[in-house]
């Protein structure tokens, strides 16, 4: 297949989960993209492990939930995702106690937080070709073999040179504007010569990838992470489907030896030691990493956004990585929409940056505090005690946190993150289940891929208000009246309650499903259009508080 060619409006440079999130992202906010991924087929590592449950919302919201869901189902052969154990190998590893209260109980990273979806464990390897096909049964252009060898970037959009990796054929491609979604080496971000917030890593690792029938070893006793440590290895146990296939995470002195070192045969009796038995071992790939932490100090130069492990890297303590990366391109979607279609002023891609690189600076400094293994699972000990204190939990890094930018109308609250979703300005919308003729749908389904306000009377005032703002800037605004009763039997509070509003309140809630603007800071059907002007950078809105 020859390399594209032509005219696009969103050029996406790599393949993995971020770049084709944000393909499939774009195509739902109906923009024409062309991906290219220099891979021809998904990494054989698995990588990235669990989908967190603010991951899976966005995905339902682009109706993808229910094939995602369909590949985890796929990935455990044998026993459940979660537990931890510790030993001196495998054989000898005891579980961990974990149920008890603290930042990091599981509940909490699962995402214990009220939603329609759930976390789910579904290995990179398994989700990258659901994302690929679906992708290409819904119209995008996605090349894999291809890769993008040399852009230049000018005020009116990016020209760039694509490659067909096995034909060395080259073709240019014009785009309005361009993400690399490249990983951590970025080509592209070192091109842009864009530097880095860094950490220096405090381990080094070979991924090792194996092939081996555990099945009647951990029977009864599976796990998601094992740490062991003896004489002759120290490493990690990744599970991937519980039963022959697994990530063993080998500790090296980068120092003193590279992945040159260790060859096939002297891997497999890493693996043997760290089990514990004399078991057939296949190694069926390799890589090193280590823990170091950057993030880019600009996410943006001009027409060209850096996401995903382009834009930030550190340890996967948490699994914050690519579930990070995925709400940058759900962040970077509707933006990039609203101002391609011209409804909103180029200066609301301004707000990329500081809503998603502080995000990443929060989960890479959170991953680094659970860099102790039993720091990682909320145990406490002498050694880990600062940085189990200084911990918060997951739900909050994933799913409570709060965006602080000119694309959100100030509330008079602040922070990162919050305690509770309340439909605080920057937030997400608080989930409750809505009872809408006989069917049984999230408030997080009343958002996208346009504006959306939520009142709970009034609707009248406030659709002749969303009518007249579509006429005069373009934006679509969908208005849903929910029942005041509506609300969370387990929170024990009615959607006004929830959310702190009067019975005649609103919110206003972007494409993204985070709020953007209520009606006790200034939001009503008369201010509706100045709001969504300010919102979306057009102007500032006079008499609302900044």
């Amino acid at each position: 297949m020859a390399p594209p060619s032509g005219r696009t409006s969103v050029l996406i440079s790599g393949g993995g989960l971020v770049g084709l999130s944000a393909a499939l992202f774009l195509q739902y906010q109906g923009v024409e993209t062309v991906l290219v991924e220099r891979r021809a087929r998904p990494s054989a590592l698995p990588r990235s492990r669990g989908v967190h449950t603010r991951t899976v919302e966005l995905f339902r919201q682009a109706g993808l939930e229910h094939r995602v869901q369909q590949a985890a189902q796929s990935a455990l052969k044998m026993g459940a995702f979660g537990g931890a154990r510790q030993g001196t190998t495998l054989l000898d590893a005891t579980a961990l106690d974990i149920g008890g209260p603290g930042p990091s109980a599981r509940g909490s990273m699962l995402g214990a937080d009220a939603s329609p979806s759930h976390f789910c464990f579904c290995p990179q390897v398994l989700l990258e070709p659901v994302l690929t096909d679906v992708a290409r049964e819904r119209g995008c252009d996605v090349r894999l073999g291809t890769e993008l060898t040399g852009f230049a970037a000018d005020d009116a959009g990016v020209t760039a040179t694509v490659t067909e990796v096995s034909s060395d054929r080259a073709a240019t491609v014009r785009a309005d504007y361009l993400i690399a979604a490249d990983g951590a080496t970025s080509p592209v971000r070192e091109a842009l010569g864009i530097t880095s917030w860094t950490l220096e890593p405090t381990h080094h690792y070979l991924n090792l990838f194996v092939n081996a029938d555990l099945a009647g070893l951990v029977a009864g006793r599976t796990f998601s992470q094992c740490e062991v440590a003896n004489d002759a290895v120290r490493c990690l146990i990744l599970s991937k489907n519980n039963t022959d296939e697994w990530s063993f995470h080998v500790e090296y002195d980068p120092a003193r030896e590279s992945i040159a070192d260790y060859p096939e045969q002297r891997c497999a009796g890493l693996v043997r030691a760290a089990i514990g038995a004399d078991v057939d071992v296949k190694v069926l790939a390799r890589s090193a990493w280590d823990t170091g932490v950057r993030v880019a100090d600009d996410y943006r130069r001009g027409r060209v956004f850096l996401a995903g492990d382009a834009a930030h890297q550190h340890a996967p303590w948490g699994g914050f990585g690519a579930n990070t990366g995925i709400a940058d391109a759900h962040n970077l979607a509707w933006k990039l929409a609203a101002v391609l279609a011209g409804h909103a002023a180029p200066a609301l891609l301004d707000t990329y940056q500081p809503e998603r690189r502080p995000r990443a600076v929060l989960a890479a400094s959170q991953a680094r505090l659970r860099t102790d293994f039993l720091a990682r699972y909320g145990v406490r000990t002498p050694g880990n005690a600062a940085d189990v204190d200084r911990q918060i939990d997951s739900g909050a890094i994933m799913m409570r946190y709060r965006y602080e930018s000119p694309a959100v109308v100030p509330d008079g609250t602040e922070g990162d993150w919050v305690a509770a979703l309340r439909g605080q300005a920057g937030t997400r919308l608080p989930h409750a289940w809505l009872d809408i003729d006989g069917r049984q749908v999230s408030t997080l389904d009343l958002c996208g891929p346009g504006f959306a306000v939520l009142v709970t009377s009034g609707a009248a005032r406030w659709l002749a208000a969303a009518q007249a703002a579509h006429a005069e800037t373009g934006l679509s605004v969908a208005v849903h009246q929910i029942d005041p009763s509506s609300g969370l039997a387990e929170e024990g509070g009615t959607w006004p309650e929830r959310t702190g509003l009067p019975g005649d309140g609103a919110l206003l809630v972007r494409p993204d499903g985070h709020v953007a603007a209520r009606s006790d800071g200034g939001l009503s059907p008369d201010t509706l259009v100045t709001v969504l002007r300010a919102v979306t950078g057009v102007a500032p809105v006079p008499g609302v508080r900044s």
